[in-house]
């Protein structure tokens, strides 16, 4: 079950891997995506008026979920330091309670706070938390796995919630992944809570996947594709529910826009980001074709795109402006398959947002069953295409 639910990125990994999954989301446009794709969306759209013991998610024994993150996307910035402190002295409150009264007078005094906050948002990453301790308290039934992605600036937050977490029976850490190393077409960075359920061991190491692809790094050659090198390995006791650890493979090349984009683009051009730096156009972000696209975001159709010709010295030299990126080949670029049906208004936005299936993929895997995916799983993702959905009485069918 997804609780922050997005455009559909950890719901098609879970379906790809044979899980059922219904998410949470308020956004209306994201809504009509998630209905057009198939994928199940509760009625009510916020997360704050729904719980653990509610008729539809009250079975669910996976929590996932990516709070909004724009309050902590300027963690360099005063306001971003603080919403982390908050978050931090506030998640404390919560956590250790006993019995469901004693949670519930301190969810009161916690939400009373972020209630009061100028950023709502800063109280949306504390919802975690709550759905957790309700569900041990309230419903009676732990959830079995949890998983938590933002941005990278939340670390800080997901390893306190990993040290809260081990207190009431999880084995549970927190981690950065570079979505490249996974076969993601792109450099985004994530920071990624797992925890499971295990009161009897919550000191235990905690499984996160091994990467699968070369790492991008500025003026780096990329591998060849019999060039890969080892992986580094280790012996970790980090319990699974079902399965025992494979042992690591060699990396492949990191996955390039023109491996993404195919023939949908000439064989070499460059995409230059719309930041520039330090107010010098000249210096903005370049990415040649034969390298990861830039982070994704939700400004991505402002990139531009220009061919690269060789000129008579051999030497590559930028030609003329191609069209830019269209909402089709920016989810290629964050691994959706081909025929998402992006929905409504602000697709960009959307897309930017969304978690990479194929990263998710590699992460419920590790958090479900400590081992890397299957194969045969990416060819379902690249193959995946809308299918009608059987509407459910607990689900109503939403249009776009």
């Amino acid at each position: 079950m997804d609780l922050f639910a997005g455009p559909g990125g950890l719901d098609i990994a879970a379906t790809i891997m044979g899980s059922k999954s219904i998410g949470v989301e308020w956004d209306d446009p994201t809504r009509a995506t998630r209905a057009a794709a198939g994928l199940r969306t509760t009625v009510e759209k916020d997360v704050a008026a729904l719980g653990p013991c509610d008729a539809q998610v009250v079975d669910a024994n996976v929590l996932t979920g990516g709070p909004p993150c724009q309050s902590f996307s300027v963690a360099g910035k005063r306001e971003g330091h603080k919403a982390l402190d908050d978050v931090k002295r506030l998640a404390e409150c919560l956590v250790g309670h006993e019995d469901l009264k004693s949670f519930e007078a301190a969810w009161k005094a916690v939400k009373g706070e972020t209630d009061s906050m100028s950023d709502e948002r800063t109280g949306f990453v504390l919802q975690p938390l709550r759905w957790i301790m309700e569900a041990k308290l309230k419903r009676g039934k732990a959830y079995d796995v949890v998983v938590l992605e933002q941005v990278p600036t939340v670390l800080p937050v997901w390893k306190l919630y990993a040290q809260l977490l081990r207190r009431i029976g999880y084995a549970a850490d927190a981690r950065v992944l570079h979505a490249e190393d996974f076969g993601v077409p792109q450099t985004r960075r994530r920071a990624v809570l797992i925890a499971q359920w295990d009161p009897e061991n919550t000191g235990r190491r905690v499984h996160f996947p091994r990467a699968t692809h070369q790492r991008y790094l500025k003026g780096a050659e990329r591998l060849l594709p019999q060039q890969g090198h080892d992986v580094d390995t280790e012996d970790e006791q980090d319990g699974s529910l079902f399965a025992t650890p494979r042992s690591a493979k060699n990396v492949d090349p990191w996955v390039s826009v023109q491996d993404a984009l195919g023939a949908r683009r000439p064989s070499d051009f460059v995409l230059v980001s719309n930041y520039g730096s330090g107010g010098d156009p000249k210096n903005r972000g370049r990415r040649t074709s034969v390298e990861p696209a830039a982070t994704i975001t939700g400004k991505f159709r402002r990139n531009r795109l220009f061919l690269l010709k060789e000129n008579e010295s051999g030497e590559k030299e930028v030609g003329e402006e191609l069209d830019r990126l269209s909402f089709e080949e920016g989810g290629l670029l964050q691994s959706f398959p081909a025929r998402y049906p992006w929905q409504s208004t602000d697709v960009a936005q959307q897309i930017g947002n969304a978690v990479p299936p194929r990263l998710s993929l590699h992460i419920l895997s590790a958090a479900l069953l400590r081992e890397a995916p299957k194969a045969e799983w990416f060819t379902r993702l690249e193959e995946w295409k809308p299918q009608p959905r059987r509407i459910e009485k607990d689900t109503p069918a939403e249009g776009p």
